[in-house]
């Protein structure tokens, strides 16, 4: 039981970052770091337009709506006075995570159909604004999100797509365990070239191997790199 107990109270916190659950009044602030103009180019391929404020906020409603987790990136307050060190008990460790600055989310999506929930399978999706890039906070919420894909949803399998020119991001999914599945060759058209979309996915076995575990087994140390 005190294994679970540290466990619980690190949960929601990596090396650096803190993740607290999106609220509704979060939606707005989401979409302004999600569709900024140059997130909205690597993260979304689609034709390139301007979004307006409250179509981000319904796309990203439309995506809480979907999620098996949802979680706002932070950085932890310099100036709360809590202490935000690892291993707090419960009530001071969200007084951090109140007091927390947003710099990004992430996002596990459902299972597309009843059907399906026993493939233990989940999309990931992520973004960081651009003024917090080039720090591997992404690097390190992406690997936060695959310890409680594999230690507390009990997933298979984790996944995610990108189109072929986000060079950092495929480099990022490769560092951290990700295998390249397949290609749509040429499917995306983005500043007068074709593109491929890329697809990545990581098994729980794979994990396991990273993480030094047998299968099965809780615990252990996670893994944490700088880059992205």
């Amino acid at each position: 039981m005190e294994s679970l107990t540290a466990k619980f109270t690190t949960a929601f916190r990596s090396e650096r970052l803190i993740y607290r659950a999106i609220d509704m009044q979060d939606i707005p602030l989401v979409a302004r770091m999600l569709w900024d103009p140059v997130n909205q180019g690597f993260g979304d391929p689609t034709l390139y337009t301007p979004l307006s404020g409250t179509v981000g906020s319904v796309m990203v409603q439309k995506g809480l709506e979907a999620s098996l987790l949802a979680v706002l990136i932070c950085l932890p307050n310099p100036q709360a006075q809590q202490d935000v060190a690892p291993g707090l008990p419960g009530n001071s460790l969200r007084a951090a995570q109140e007091s927390a600055i947003p710099i990004g989310s992430l996002m596990l999506g459902k299972p597309t159909a009843p059907q399906t929930d026993h493939w233990r399978w989940t999309r990931m999706g992520l973004g960081v604004a651009e003024e917090h890039q080039g720090n591997g906070y992404g690097k390190e919420a992406v690997n936060w999100a695959l310890d409680w894909a594999f230690e507390f949803a009990g997933m298979h399998r984790v996944e995610l797509t990108t189109a072929s020119y986000n060079d950092r991001a495929i480099a990022m999914y490769k560092s951290l365990g990700f295998k390249e599945e397949g290609r749509k060759r040429e499917t995306i058209y983005m500043d007068r070239r074709w593109w491929d979309m890329v697809e990545f996915g990581i098994l729980e076995g794979e994990w396991e191997a990273l993480r030094g575990k047998k299968s099965g087994q809780s615990g252990g140390q996670r893994i944490f790199q700088g880059g992205f």
